[in-house]
């Protein structure tokens, strides 16, 4: 039997070399290098709008609604209450240097600066997530830096945050209103409660507080149930008859040293000024532009300078209330601030809900820039 040569003739397998195999993957692992940090890229930018969370823009998601617009007591100090936190500016709202607002796991619904000590804060907190920050009072005494929560004693399960604003005079002291609660009043920034309405007012709709900077006694509540005035710091309260309807905005000149003030009222029935003097309140009807209520009112200190909002229509007079021209008509109809400058009165801020927006102007109202979006 002679031996088959075909085994002799069989190509005999090559080895790889290693350089070989290395250069095979090096393009399967840049792409897959290159996947990753596209991922990665692409998880950030979905995480930050979902949360709001880009520097430089607090309003950037989509997700964020808009809750409050106020002026920090200082110059160029900006507060923005968000669905996100609250984030602050120092130069006029152009910037915003944080990451992520302070309380961010909350909703600031509502936002207030003692006049007297700006580095005192309050907000009003409602979680986004049950189980996080507790509903609620949250102060702070240096500026936001650090909070402490607080809230009236025997408050009842129903009470819901609304609204909460600084009073004039002694520093600490905040007024706070609790839907289905009422209002209530603290004098030391939270660490004492004590109620300033009756339980007839504890179901009050859009509820507005005016202070007076010449007398703390004296306040007015309005609401739909109309228009009340207190001259012992909320131990009584009188409706004024003067007029009826639902209060849809208060709004009031500074006191002089006489005491002597201008108080604005808008109603469901029209609006209202009211002269005050040591001897009470005299009020009478003033004439609109337009057949609309005026749902906010702002007015600068001296009374020369008068917005009005009536629909999405923004008025102003320079004698308050008896001669208007308009000024800008807004395309949107969602507005939760319109803000003017202590002492800028031609400078004003306009804050929307959902997406929010802060809009701002220089000149009174005639034009506007977007500030934040």
């Amino acid at each position: 039997m002679s031996v088959s040569s075909k085994t002799a003739e069989e190509p005999v397998p090559q080895t790889e070399i290693p350089d070989q195999k290395r250069r095979r993957r090096w393009p399967i692992l840049l792409v897959l290098i290159v996947l990753v940090i596209v991922i990665a890229i692409a998880w950030q930018v979905f995480y930050q709008q979902q949360t709001g969370m880009i520097v430089g823009r607090p309003l950037a998601s989509r997700q964020t609604h808009l809750h409050a617009v106020v002026l920090g007591g200082r110059p160029g100090v900006m507060y923005l209450g968000t669905h996100f936190g609250i984030f602050t500016s120092t130069d006029g709202g152009h910037t915003w240097p944080q990451q992520q607002g302070a309380l961010n796991s909350a909703m600031i619904t509502s936002v207030a600066v003692s006049p007297t000590n700006p580095a005192l804060l309050a907000v009003l907190a409602v979680p986004r997530v049950s189980g996080q920050l507790q509903a609620g009072i949250y102060v702070s005494s240096d500026t936001g830096k650090n909070w402490r929560f607080t809230l009236p004693k025997n408050l009842s399960p129903n009470a819901y945050p609304y609204t909460i604003q600084a009073a004039p005079g002694a520093s600490g002291h905040f007024f706070v209103f609790f839907s289905s609660a009422g209002w209530f009043e603290t004098r030391d920034l939270g660490q004492h409660w004590s109620p300033l309405t009756p339980s007839s007012f504890a179901n009050m709709q859009n509820p507005s507080l005016l202070t007076d900077a010449y007398n703390p006694a004296h306040l007015l509540i309005g609401g739909d149930q109309g228009l009340f005035e207190s001259e012992n710091d909320g131990q009584s309260w009188q409706q004024i008859t003067a007029f009826s309807g639902s209060v849809l905005a208060l709004a009031a000149t500074q006191p002089t040293q006489t005491g002597s003030r201008t108080i604005l009222c808008a109603t469901e029935q029209g609006l209202y000024r009211g002269l005050q003097q040591q001897k009470g309140i005299v009020w009478s009807a003033i004439p609109t532009p337009v057949a609309t209520p005026a749902t906010r009112l702002i007015i600068s200190h001296d009374g020369s300078n008068l917005y009005a909002l009536f629909g999405s229509d923004l008025w102003f007079s320079g004698n308050q209330g008896t001669n208007w021209v308009h000024r800008w008509h807004f395309t949107r109809g969602d507005m939760i601030a319109l803000v003017l400058n202590p002492n800028n009165p031609r400078q004003l801020f306009a804050g929307f809900f959902w997406p929010g927006l802060v809009l701002s102007s220089t000149n009174g109202g005639t034009s506007w820039q977007t500030l934040a979006d």
